[in-house]
């Protein structure tokens, strides 16, 4: 995964050496594809997406394979110029859109450096916002359907069991039946942050009216389709400490002020802009 995403990293670098990065004054040339030079100040957009990346330390190898990719990236570009694409629509749709991440990346990375969250305002936010800090796990079986009579038809098949059986029955269904591709292997089993916003509001509430041991008698209806949930265990809530998520709460409200900075600046430059719909 992390050689195919560098692949992609350095393709757009290679682009990007076409239309937007001139070289530095005191930048290496590494290879010359059809007179265009690519020199090693391409690497400042490699590592903007991995900080850790060093040219210089790598093996030979990868750097042969790391270069190769860059020249596939020109040539690509350059067969693309000759078809006339670089007059094309797409074309200057996506060197919009990559004008648009350029410019929004500068003003994050300037933002960053003017704008700080104190220890204060992060307590502050923490004691206003109490219930963001508190977790409580749970661990279920589920199987879950698409339709609301395929729900029932399996809940009377988890009926006809003894009470001994039940885990074991569900698991079995959910092996057979459950459409959610995350457990179904599992048989159903999941450990859940139970009152985290990314599950389904539906599913949460009925878990914490639910005793260990016990399932539901009755289908539960979210956006993902019919669940019969069976609860294995259910933890007391735990509220997590000002000191434990101290920094990352400072990270938060700092990516949030920034955001509401930007926000705002993109607003005053739709304002001055002319800017006419079409009827």
């Amino acid at each position: 995964m992390k050689s195919f995403i560098l692949k992609r990293i350095v393709q757009v670098a290679a682009v990007s050496s076409l239309c937007l990065m001139p070289m530095a004054l005191s930048a290496k040339t590494l290879v010359n594809v059809d007179g265009v030079e690519i020199s090693d100040s391409i690497f400042a957009l490699v590592k903007q997406q991995n900080p850790n990346f060093n040219y210089d330390a790598l093996p030979e190898a990868q750097k042969k394979q790391i270069l190769d990719e860059f020249v596939d990236g020109v040539v690509i570009a350059n067969a693309a110029k000759k078809e006339g694409l670089d007059k094309s629509e797409e074309y200057k749709i996506a060197n919009l859109q990559m004008l648009s991440q350029l410019w929004l990346k500068k003003q994050f990375d300037s933002l960053s450096r003017t704008i700080n969250v104190s220890v204060a305002d992060a307590q502050k936010f923490y004691n206003e916002n109490p219930k963001m800090f508190v977790t409580q796990n749970a661990e279920v079986r589920h199987i879950l359907v698409q339709k609301e009579q395929e729900a029932k038809n399996l809940i009377a098949e988890i009926s006809k069991v003894p009470k001994t059986k039940t885990e074991s029955k569900i698991d079995e269904l959910a092996k057979k039946f459950s459409i959610d591709p995350g457990s179904k292997a599992n048989g159903g089993l999941m450990q859940l942050p139970i009152n985290s916003p990314a599950i389904a509001p539906e599913f949460a509430q009925e878990v914490l009216k639910m005793t260990a041991g016990t399932y539901t008698k009755a289908p539960v209806k979210t956006r993902y389709g019919y669940h019969i949930i069976y609860l294995k265990k259910l933890e007391k809530p735990t509220t997590q400490t000002f000191d434990s998520v101290k920094g990352q709460l400072i990270e938060l409200l700092k990516q949030q002020k920034m955001e509401e900075v930007l926000k705002e600046k993109v607003k005053r430059m739709r304002d001055n802009a002319k800017i006419t719909y079409s009827k």
